[in-house]
C-alpha cells in the first residue's frame, strides 16, 4: 500500500511538471506574437487631402419652363382684294415701317382689265383712261406696313390669295414681351421669392447663359396640384425671341461671395446622430475627427458654417477606415 501510494504521487508529480512546461511554452509563444504585431499607433495610412478654401458659392433650384409671348400683333388687310408680295415665314424678324405685302383692290384690277380691252378696241381714248387710272389708284396697290419691330409667329394667308377687308394676314409677337413660365414644385416654393436672380439656358442657344429674375408666383396651382407657375423675366438684351421654347431656369436662392468650403469627398455622416464630420490632418500627423455644420451645396463642394477654418487640410480618401488618432501621411491636392 505504501509503494502504491508512492507510485501515485510520482505520477501526479510528473503530470504537474508536464502542465507547467506546457503553460510555459504557450506563454513564450504569446509573447512572440505580441512582439511580431506592431501597436496601433505605429500604423501609418497614406491618404489624399485638400485644403479648406474660401470661394464664392451659389445655391440654386432648377426649374423647367416655356417661353410665352405676352403681346401679340395681328396684321390685317387694309382693304378687300388680292394680296401680293407676302414672303414672310414663321420666325422672320420685321422692322417698324417695313412693307410686308400689298393689297391689289378688285376694282383696280377690274379697271386695269378694262383698260387693256380699251387699248385694243379704241387706242385713242385708252390714253385718257390710263391717265385717270394712274391718278386714282397707284399700280402698286395698298401697302401693308409693320407697325413696330416684331417676330413672325404665323403667316395666315399666302401671296395671291383673295382677302376681305380686315382679314388677318400675319400673326406677330413682340419679342420684348416674351417671358418664361416655369413650374416650381410646391415643396420648393418657400425658397423662391420675387427679385431672385436666375440663369436661363435654352437649346436654341447652346452654352449660353441668359440673365433673368423671378417676377412673381401664380396664386393658383397647376392642374394636378403638384407645381405652381412662376413668372421669370429676362433682365438683359440677350433673350429668347421665340414663344413656346422649352428652357431650364436655375433660380439663385443663396449667393455667398466668400464661403468656407470643403470637397464633398471629405464629408461623413454619423448614422446614429445624423451629425456631419470631417477628418482633419493635424500638424502631429494624426487624423482628428471634427464635427462640422453644413451650409449650401454647389457642384462638388459644400459650405462649412462651423467646425473648420480656411487653410486646414481635410482627408478626402480612406473612407470609413479612418479613425480618430490614426497616423497618416497626406498628399494634398492642388486647390
Amino acid at each position: 500500500m505504501i509503494r502504491a501510494r508512492g507510485g501515485l504521487q510520482s505520477a501526479l508529480a510528473g503530470m504537474l511538471l508536464l502542465t507547467l512546461f506546457g503553460c510555459g511554452h504557450r506563454g513564450a509563444s504569446s509573447d512572440s506574437d505580441e512582439d511580431a504585431t506592431p501597436p496601433a499607433s505605429a500604423i501609418v495610412m497614406a491618404v489624399s487631402g485638400a485644403r479648406v478654401t474660401v470661394a464664392p458659392m451659389r445655391s440654386t433650384i432648377h426649374l423647367l419652363g416655356t417661353t410665352v409671348a405676352q403681346r401679340h400683333l395681328t396684321l390685317r388687310a387694309p382693304a378687300a382684294g388680292r394680296i401680293e408680295g407676302l414672303t414672310l415665314q414663321s420666325g422672320d424678324v420685321v422692322r417698324r415701317g417695313q412693307i410686308v405685302a400689298r393689297i391689289i383692290n378688285r376694282e383696280i384690277e377690274a379697271a386695269e382689265n378694262g383698260l387693256a380691252v380699251a387699248r385694243r378696241l379704241d387706242p385713242d381714248d385708252a390714253a385718257a383712261l390710263s391717265a385717270s387710272l394712274r391718278r386714282n389708284a397707284p399700280p402698286a396697290g395698298i401697302t401693308v406696313i409693320a407697325p413696330e419691330d416684331a417676330v413672325v409667329a404665323q403667316r395666315i394667308v399666302s401671296s395671291g390669295q383673295m382677302v376681305a377687308d380686315l382679314d388677318p394676314i400675319t400673326d406677330l409677337i413682340d419679342p420684348g414681351s416674351i417671358y418664361i413660365e416655369a413650374a416650381a414644385p410646391i415643396d420648393e416654393l418657400s425658397q423662391i421669392r420675387p427679385g431672385m436672380s436666375a440663369v436661363v439656358t435654352s437649346p436654341l442657344k447652346p452654352g449660353v447663359e441668359i440673365a433673368a429674375r423671378v417676377n412673381a408666383a401664380s396664386p393658383s396651382l397647376s392642374p394636378g396640384g403638384l407645381t405652381i407657375p412662376i413668372r421669370i423675366e429676362f433682365t438683359g438684351s440677350d433673350r429668347v425671341a421665340q414663344a413656346g421654347v422649352p428652357v431650364e431656369v436655375a433660380v439663385v436662392t443663396t449667393d455667398l461671395p466668400g464661403a468656407i468650403t470643403v470637397p464633398d469627398a471629405a464629408l461623413f455622416e454619423d448614422a446614429a446622430s445624423g451629425a456631419h464630420y470631417v477628418f482633419v490632418a493635424g500638424a502631429d500627423s494624426l487624423a482628428h475627427r471634427t464635427i462640422v455644420t453644413l451650409g449650401i451645396h454647389d457642384g462638388a463642394r459644400t459650405q462649412i458654417a462651423t467646425g473648420v477654418a480656411p487653410g486646414a487640410v481635410v482627408i478626402t480618401s480612406g473612407g470609413y477606415a479612418l479613425s480618430e488618432g490614426l497616423r497618416v501621411t497626406v498628399a494634398v491636392a492642388n486647390p
